[in-house]
């Protein structure tokens, strides 16, 4: 066979057909900082040469639940911050004056580096929401939904045919209602106010489709759709899971579907409770099929019950393989898994999540190399 694009390899093996060789692409972001001092796509291409790019990037919209911006583009809402330091944490104090209320939080940012990694999440020790009361100040700290996709250009015109570029819109929980409101308070809302449970995530979920709609209709073709707050790992019920967040994926994959688009869905906790709902909803990927210890992701079982209509994407363990083994232990780790996934396409090797700084160069390099030397089609 004919040696393939990056691009032309992606979305063979999307459509599962087989292509030349299994798709390689990991999550390498936290790696590539440490090892490179930056994560950038130039960095990238440049440094990670047989990697299959599904490079992700924001849809633009500014997300103030999520992010605490030098400035805020709110013409109605009066914003004071307050930043200041807690050794080693800095800590952001934010009031919002809108016109149906005040809304405040604070939260606890970890220093880049050390024992925190080379991208800590910082940590809400108040909520923006702490009752019914606060949603419809909620809805005045909303910026309208981005519609101008020419930022994607440039990364397009850089990775030209050695990819994709994917737009990543959140579900209603992810950054979204689990950052507005603690994610405990909201597993007891769900048994105790079940109708504000309803409302606040209903109104990220809205608008989630609002963003899948405008990046589709400014020209994107994939949707990297991020749903790690509501996976298992984050303590919902597989009962919950498939009464409230089935529906919605739904919705994401049959408006991208609508659009022409392809939907890759992303999940790095447990899935083996929930992968045949997830695919059962339709999406066209699913990462990232983290395998025990961290997870719980049977590769045997998902290709024989998932792997015929949905691409599976991701695998190799991040932590106790590639990070704390040995380059044999990587070696034997990618041939099992193309053993296994590859007969058929709807394969693309990846990571558990992305490569952590500490990770041996020479565990990164036996990962291509048995990806390139066992992925291959006969």
């Amino acid at each position: 066979m004919a040696e393939m694009t990056g691009r032309e390899r992606l979305l063979a093996t999307i459509k599962h057909e087989e292509p030349d060789r299994v798709p390689i692409s990991p999550r390498v972001q936290a790696w590539q900082k440490a090892e490179f001092g930056d994560a950038s796509l130039a960095t990238q291409l440049e440094k990670l040469p047989d990697m299959d790019l599904m490079h992700i990037v924001g849809d633009g919209t500014p997300n103030y639940v999520n992010s605490y911006a030098d400035q805020y583009d709110l013409p109605d809402v009066e914003v004071e911050q307050r930043r200041y330091s807690e050794e080693p944490y800095e800590i952001v104090e934010r009031t919002f004056h809108t016109p149906a209320g005040k809304l405040s939080d604070r939260i606890v940012v970890p220093p880049d580096g050390r024992e925190y990694g080379v991208s800590p999440n910082p940590i809400r020790t108040e909520h923006l929401v702490k009752g019914p009361e606060d949603l419809e100040a909620l809805k005045c700290i909303l910026h309208p939904v981005n519609g101008d996709f020419d930022f994607l250009r440039e990364p397009e015109g850089m990775i030209g045919d050695r990819g994709v570029v994917m737009v990543c819109v959140r579900s209603g929980l992810d950054h979204n209602a689990g950052y507005a409101r603690d994610m405990q308070d909201l597993m007891v809302d769900y048994y105790e106010n079940r109708s504000f449970f309803d409302e606040l995530i209903d109104l990220f979920h809205r608008r989630s489709l609002e963003q899948i709609k405008a990046a589709l209709e400014g020209g994107v073709q994939f949707i990297f759709g991020s749903w790690y707050f509501n996976s298992l790992s984050a303590g919902w019920s597989p009962a919950i899971f498939a009464e409230v967040f089935v529906p919605q994926i739904r919705d994401h994959v049959e408006l991208t579907h609508k659009y022409g688009g392809l939907y890759d869905y992303y999940d790095d906790g447990k899935l083996n409770d929930t992968m045949e709902m997830i695919a059962g909803a339709g999406v066209d990927v699913l990462e990232t099929c983290t395998p025990p210890p961290v997870g719980d992701f049977d590769l045997v079982r998902a290709k024989e019950v998932i792997g015929e209509r949905t691409t599976i994407k991701g695998y190799v363990d991040l932590l106790y393989v590639v990070k704390h083994g040995t380059p044999e232990l990587v070696e034997q780790t990618v041939r099992e898994g193309m053993e296994i996934a590859k007969p058929g396409g709807g394969f693309i090797i990846g990571s558990s999540d992305s490569f952590r700084e500490g990770t041996p160069r020479e565990n990164i390099d036996a990962y291509f190399a048995a990806c390139l030397q066992y992925g291959v089609y006969a």
